[in-house]
């Protein structure tokens, strides 16, 4: 069973709220004892937020150390990483500097083993050239294979050693500044050297003929080096000529005088052509050597070709083609004569030198050439004996032959 309780309520009528007034208007005065706790307080409050505050601040700081630290060393191994790099790119150039300094000296050596090796192909093609046998040239060239006769009289110098290019310089300079081989020398190595694939050619020696030294003979390694330098030189400058080709004779016997002479005894037009493509050599003149007013059917004849090969060849084979024939051949011997006149069949000038008046080869008389005398008794000028004045019977132009 419920019981019912008087509800307490709270009084709020006039004196009530008169009695409350005071309490509301009055300040509560501090003792001592609760400033006391108040500090207290205050102290513990200020302590519990110091080590919070602390802990945020100096943690900060770490965080920015570590970092600067971080880019130090990131800083150091990337200046390390550029000096190596650096070191690697010096060594680098100084090995390329040297691998340059080497490929100089190799392409001086290629060139000087280009030298060496043509001089050894031209030595092989003079060696190839002759017999396959321990005779030397100038014993096969005094012997007559086809006979097995020997010749008692061998060259002494042979005329198909050597390719030389010839140059007059009695023009060139003055007479404080004439040009001497070694000027000549210098010249056409600074000419052949400008021209491609000849940075280091040299020539091969340069002599000065004996009895003219004006002029200057520089040997050759090939036919190809020959043109070169005849080309070069040229264009070496003013005063110097260029001489014609040395020729190489050779000797032919046994060659039909009709191949060779016409009816006025004279060498046939278009026979040096001819006679070239029957040999495949380039003939540069022919001159008959046996009597022309003896009218034999066969005789001798030399024959002067453009190349020391060729004359090297056809002395080998020991033939020569003319006329669909074929003659024998062999070296031919110079023999040196005085000089003689032509215009008045004089010893000691030249007819170009000559200041008398003309005579006959034949006949010794004046006003005529021998082609046109008709005179049956033949005279020497020089000699005065029965015969003409270039007979090999003449005692002045033949001393030996008519001891």
């Amino acid at each position: 069973m419920a019981v019912a309780t008087p509800e307490r309520t709270t009084s709020t009528g006039p004196i009530a709220s008169e009695l409350a007034a005071p309490w509301k208007n009055r300040t509560r005065r501090p003792t001592a004892k609760n400033v006391q706790h108040q500090g207290l307080r205050t102290q513990q409050d200020s302590s519990s937020d110091e080590p919070e505050t602390t802990h945020a601040q100096s943690s900060r700081p770490g965080l920015q150390i570590k970092k600067s630290t971080t880019n130090k060393d990131l800083l150091a191994a990337l200046t390390e990483i550029i000096q190596q790099q650096g070191e690697t790119i010096a060594n680098l150039g100084r090995e390329v500097g040297e691998f340059r300094q080497q490929q100089q000296v190799l392409i001086d050596q290629n060139a000087s083993l280009i030298d060496e090796i043509t001089d050894l192909k031209t030595r092989l093609d003079d060696l190839s050239a002759t017999a396959p046998s321990t005779r030397t040239w100038a014993t096969v060239a005094a012997t007559d294979e086809h006979t097995g006769h020997t010749n008692h009289r061998e060259p002494e110098n042979s005329a198909i050693d050597r390719l030389y290019c010839t140059i007059d310089i009695s023009r060139a300079g003055d007479e404080e500044n004439r040009a001497s081989a070694g000027t000549v020398r210098a010249a056409i190595e600074r000419e052949i050297r400008a021209a491609e694939h000849h940075g280091n050619w040299r020539c091969r020696a340069v002599t000065v003929d004996q009895r003219n030294q004006n002029r200057v003979r520089i040997a050759c390694r090939s036919e190809a080096e020959h043109q070169l330098v005849k080309s070069a030189a040229e264009k070496i400058g003013t005063g110097t000529r260029v001489l014609r080709d040395d020729l190489y004779p050779i000797r032919v016997d046994n060659v039909k005088r009709t191949a060779v002479l016409d009816e006025h005894d004279e060498v046939r037009a278009g026979a040096t052509e001819a006679f070239g493509m029957e040999n495949e050599a380039t003939v540069a003149k022919i001159a008959w050597l046996s009597k022309k007013n003896v009218p034999k059917a066969y005789g001798s004849m030399v024959v002067y070709v453009t190349r020391a090969s060729d004359a090297r060849r056809l002395i080998a084979d020991g033939y020569f083609h003319a006329g669909g024939e074929s003659g024998t051949t062999r070296t031919f011997e110079y023999r040196p004569r005085p000089e003689q006149c032509y215009n008045c069949q004089e010893i000691g000038h030249k007819a170009y030198q000559c200041k008398n008046a003309q005579k006959c080869a034949r006949c010794a008389s004046a006003g005529h050439h021998h082609r046109d005398c008709n005179e049956a008794l033949p005279k020497c000028v020089p000699c005065g004996g029965p015969h003409e004045s270039f007979s090999k019977n003449c005692r002045k132009l033949y001393p030996l032959r008519n001891e």
